[in-house]
């Protein structure tokens, strides 16, 4: 088994970029009957976000950001953009992804961990569960799409 490493890289990274296209894309196809533009999917990162890239034998595989969101209401940190390449799902990526994403929450000071999905994404949803993430009320932006899922985990 090759080893997944994950480490912190910038907004502008070109290997991030081609993943965040991949994972625009695959929003597009799941949640067809929005009208998801790049410029709103892009808009929903905020100054200040931290994005972790996964790579395995130097191939990039996965990556996530975390970011603090106050219109959220709550406490801690908002994990974003978490995705993994197709061909690398149920290899690990995910859970090192999460494990980086919590150890750098951690070091920020965060609490907790909240995030977003969809009911669309059975995948994430079970990524998240099998990685102690429990089903919390929606919050801001969230509370009135009916496909949205949203989640959080203490820090300890």
């Amino acid at each position: 088994m090759n080893a997944i490493d994950v480490a912190s890289v910038p907004t502008d990274d070109g290997d991030l970029a081609e993943l965040l296209t991949a994972y625009f894309k695959d929003i597009c196809t799941r949640y067809w009957e929005f009208e998801i533009t790049r410029e709103s999917f892009d808009a929903e990162i905020k100054p200040g976000v931290r994005f972790l890239l996964a790579r395995r034998d130097g191939t990039p595989v996965g990556c996530c950001a975390l970011q603090r969101n106050p219109e959220s209401g709550l406490e801690g940190v908002e994990l974003k953009r978490m995705y993994v390449d197709p061909a690398a799902r149920g290899t690990g990526v995910a859970n090192a992804l999460l494990e980086a994403a919590e150890k750098l929450a951690r070091g920020l000071g965060a609490p907790q961990i909240y995030l977003e999905t969809g009911t669309r994404q059975p995948e994430a949803r079970r990524v998240y569960e099998r990685n102690g993430y429990t089903e919390i009320p929606k919050y801001p932006p969230w509370v009135d799409m009916e496909l949205s899922v949203t989640y959080a985990k203490r820090l300890g």
